[in-house]
This record gives C-alpha cells, structure tokens and sequence, in this order.
C-alpha cells in the first residue's frame, strides 16, 4: 500500500515562528523563557474565526495571541455581551 505524501506546509505568514537568532533546542523557549504546553480550549466557530481575525490583523498566530492575552501583553477592554439570537420556531 502506497504512503501518502505529506501536503506542503501552507501556513500565512503571520503564523509562521518569528527569527530566531539561535538554534532551535527541544524543551528551550525561543521567544519567552519557558516552553509552551499544548493545552485544549473549547470554542465557537464564531470565536475562533474572531481569533484568527485578530491574530491576522497583529501579524501573529492563534496561539500567539492567546499567549499575550494570557501574560498581560494585551490589554482586555470588556463590553457588553452581545445577546444570542433566538432559535426561529416553526
């Protein structure tokens, strides 16, 4: 049975990793001076695709922004919650 070939990686370029002036070293922040950890949110469609608007818009991944968001680096400004439109009845 023939392996599948891999497709080319088609990431945009805002979430691609920044330089880094060293060598990438397994268990090593690059950026910050911890490692990350996978860890798993449970998210509307609706919020992600406003995630990954926002992270486009800064030039930065998903995760990325999650990270800022999460170390303080970007301010949170609260508004009121918008109201969910209600289920149309038949």
């Amino acid at each position: 049975m023939p392996m599948k070939k891999r497709s080319k990686n088609t990431r945009q370029e805002h979430q691609k990793k920044p330089p880094f002036a060293g060598k990438s070293q397994r268990g090593q922040g690059e950026i910050y001076c911890e490692t990350k950890k996978s860890t798993s949110v449970g998210l509307t469609p609706t919020a992600t695709r406003g995630l990954d608007q926002i992270a486009a818009e800064m030039g930065i991944s998903r995760s990325e922004l999650v990270e800022r968001i999460g170390r303080k680096i970007l301010q949170i400004t609260v508004c009121m919650p918008v109201a969910c439109p209600q289920e149309v009845s038949e």
